[in-house]
């Protein structure tokens, strides 16, 4: 393994800051289709190593597709701001990239603010393909390192569990 050219170190950058920008602004669409092959595996992991559980959802997903249709969902009622730090690079192939950026999030209720407000940070552990010319996401891995909720949040959480409903 070795570390690609810059240009190819920027490319993916630049994805990755799109993959912020369009959770943040709710492009669905553009998340979906523009940064990730169809067949991209995402898995976001709690602090523990397990997959999030969002309710009785866990957030593991066989396709750019499902992962953008949940968040849109999840992130309906939410003001967001997603943070990422500077990337790692592996090339591990020439058509084949890992990449490692850090990240912090903020989720801020859009009516209730700070009453209902979730914070954290980690890690994703990113595979990237080249298809024609372009990088995309083949395989996303989200590790959390940290992560604080009000208690309103942690009530919404609670009675998606205990209900099977999901407001959002």
């Amino acid at each position: 393994m070795a570390p690609p050219s810059p240009e190819v170190a920027l490319a993916i950058s630049s994805q990755k800051a799109l993959y912020g920008i369009y959770a943040d602004t709710k492009q669905w669409n553009k998340w979906a289709n523009d940064i990730a092959l169809p067949d991209a595996r995402y898995m976001y992991l709690a602090t523990n190593g397990k997959p999030l559980a969002l309710g009785s959802k866990q957030t593991v997903f066989d396709t750019s597709k499902s992962s953008a249709a949940f968040f849109a969902g999840f992130f309906s009622q939410l003001q967001t701001l997603h943070n990422l730090g500077p990337g790692t690079f592996d090339q591990v192939a020439p058509d084949e990239v890992h990449s490692i950026f850090s990240m912090e999030d903020q989720l801020y209720h859009k009516y209730l603010g700070t009453w209902m407000a979730l914070r954290g940070g980690g890690f994703y552990y990113d595979t990237w393909k080249l298809v024609d010319g372009k990088w995309y996401i083949s395989e996303l891995r989200f590790e959390r390192a940290y992560q604080k909720m009000t208690l309103l949040f942690k009530l919404l959480f609670l009675f998606c569990f205990l209900t099977g409903i999901y407001p959002y």
